[in-house]
């Protein structure tokens, strides 16, 4: 299971604060669905309850481009049966996500904190934080449009800009490789739930672009697949 903890980033310098009620009802609204639904936690903390790797690395990552939140991510087993809100349950996914919305405090980073594994999908999500950081305005606004479904040729529609053009800024932000990470960080996630990675969703179509990476591989120690308690 995935438990996402977050922190409003300067929260101590604004007294004026939010409405963390308000809050709790936009993520509920706006990101994907969690298994036990957004709660004000303590304070300017809001946490959640996922378990689905996918719908928490997407939900990490759109909290995480607001600027607004320190996120941490734990990923364990969570005490059954579960209670009726996040407030009330606990287990080690609870003390990881603690633990890893201490860490992103500490590195102004998102965290993950859990296994091994969970440590190994931390390092990759935070370089695609970082590449996501180092993008020019016009980059991440073509990865944006790209990212929302849109051909490159309806990008450069949208744009008023040529397709080739297009294609210069999204290779320039790096945005092929970045899907590529995200597969892996999704995989390493699943490894650190327990599970065997959804080959289905690594291995669907992709737009033909030059100079990709390879996704990044699993470290050569773990490849007998042991998985660290």
């Amino acid at each position: 299971m995935f438990v996402l903890t977050i922190d409003r980033r300067a929260s101590r310098r604004d007294r004026d604060g939010l409405d963390m009620r308000a809050e709790r009802d936009r993520l509920q609204r706006d990101l994907p669905h969690p298994v036990l639904d957004w709660d004000v936690n303590a304070g300017d903390e809001l946490q959640a309850l996922y378990d689905d790797a996918a719908a928490a690395l997407a939900a990490v990552l759109a909290l995480t481009a607001t600027e607004q939140w320190h996120v941490g991510l734990g990923v364990g087993a969570v005490d059954e049966p579960l209670a009726g809100t996040v407030r009330e349950s606990t287990g080690p996914a609870f003390v990881a996500a603690r633990e890893a919305v201490n860490a992103a405090k500490e590195r102004d980073t998102p965290a993950v904190r859990g296994n091994e594994w969970a440590e190994q999908a931390g390092a990759v999500l935070g370089l695609v934080c970082a590449v996501r950081g180092r993008r020019s305005p016009a980059g991440h606004e073509a990865a944006t449009l790209a990212e929302s479904g849109l051909t490159q040729h309806a990008v450069a529609a949208r744009l008023n800009i040529g397709q080739s053009s297009v294609s210069r800024r999204l290779s320039a932000a790096l945005w092929h490789e970045e899907r590529e990470a995200r597969d892996s960080i999704r995989a390493l996630l699943q490894l650190a739930d327990g599970h065997e990675p959804d080959r289905a969703a690594a291995d669907a179509p992709r737009a033909p672009h030059q100079g990709a990476t390879q996704s990044a591989r699993i470290p050569a120690r773990h490849a007998a697949g042991r998985q660290t308690p």
